[in-house]
């Protein structure tokens, strides 16, 4: 029998929610889907580490906290930014998401604006789902060893990000 481990492709139906009970993805009736190869930094390393070894038609439950998540909530990166950074079409008010197209420096995830001042914009940096422990319901749908045409590009990104990181 499969079981999660390195270079394996893996397919889970999930439910993902907040301690609140608002499910991000997912729901009670309905799960949500998802596809990776394991070991290849395709989602959270801590949901991969606890997924680590599960077999097929395996069902867990499981916090991953926020440490292990996006990290703690971080004052300094609510910063000022010019409005000139922004199309000069674009309604900007408080609570509005930007998303990250509208960036010129784009993050992979939306980015919050806290208050509009005249020609200076307070924006929050942090993920989203800073500070949030996420709650997770997992069934292993499927595990096999991922075939060439799966893993090459990955190893080839994390051959990238490697080198980066040294160089």
């Amino acid at each position: 029998m499969e079981i999660i481990s390195q270079d394996k492709f893996v397919r889970l139906e999930y439910r993902l929610r907040l301690k609140s009970g608002e499910y991000l993805r997912g729901e009670p009736g309905r799960p949500a889907h998802l596809s990776f190869i394991a070991g290849c930094g395709e989602v959270l390393p801590g949901l991969e580490r606890r997924l680590w070894g599960l077999p097929v038609d395996d069902r867990v439950e499981f916090v991953v906290p926020a440490a292990e998540a996006f990290g703690a909530y971080d004052p300094d990166n609510v910063q000022v930014w010019t409005r000139k950074v922004f199309p000069a079409e674009m309604e900007l008010a408080p609570g509005q998401k930007v998303l990250p197209a509208e960036l010129p420096f784009p993050p992979e995830y939306p980015l919050t604006i806290k208050e509009v001042q005249g020609e200076r914009v307070i924006l929050d940096l942090n993920h989203p789902l800073a500070d949030q422990d996420l709650y997770y319901e997992v069934r292993v749908l499927e595990v096999r060893p991922a075939t060439a045409e799966e893993l090459t590009p990955l190893k080839q990104c994390q051959a990238c990000r490697e080198e980066s990181m040294q160089g």
